[in-house]
């Protein structure tokens, strides 16, 4: 059974095309910072463009690495509520 959890952070293609999309923009923010990088002007520049692009690209692995965490969590969870016994009732 879905619940929201699975629904929202599950396995689905909402989060498919998104991080596709998210991929698409991460490889292209970092791009942007590397070249801007390459014809920089001077060493500091060039430092603080380069680490700008890794970041970019860390913050992209860190976000679909929480996706997936939550994914697989929010399923974990589901189940145990779902197998959960009734409570006992007193007649």
């Amino acid at each position: 059974m879905k619940n929201w959890k699975t629904k929202l952070f599950g396995d689905n293609a909402f989060n498919f095309y998104g991080w596709n999309l998210a991929a698409i923009l991460v490889c292209y923010g970092s791009a942007r910072y590397v070249l801007h990088a390459v014809h920089a002007e001077t060493a500091q520049a060039m430092q603080r463009d380069l680490l700008i692009g890794i970041y970019i690209v860390l913050l992209g692995c860190f976000g679909l690495l929480l996706q997936n965490y939550l994914a697989r969590l929010a399923v974990k969870l589901e189940k145990t509520t779902d197998s959960k016994p009734a409570a006992p009732t007193h007649e």
